[in-house]
């Protein structure tokens, strides 16, 4: 490895890093989930989901899950 070649090497590594920490408070406020739902009207709606062996789990997402043969509405 030439000398250039380690010097590229260490800016992009020292660049990316500068990079991740000035991006990351504003990557925090734009993506962060808001804050859970207290009233009932938001609270998901759980489904009772019977698998293709017969087995019942609660699912609380609107698409069955892969594997599935039947869910309640």
């Amino acid at each position: 490895m030439t000398r250039n070649q380690w010097i590229t090497g260490c800016l992009v590594i020292l660049g990316a890093t500068v990079g991740a920490a000035v991006t990351s408070p504003w990557a925090k406020r734009t993506f962060s989930p808001p804050a859970p739902a207290t009233d009932a009207a938001n609270t998901p709606h759980t489904r009772t989901c019977i698998t293709l062996s017969g087995k019942r789990f609660e699912w609380n997402f609107p698409n069955p899950p892969f594997g599935t043969l039947s869910c309640s509405e």
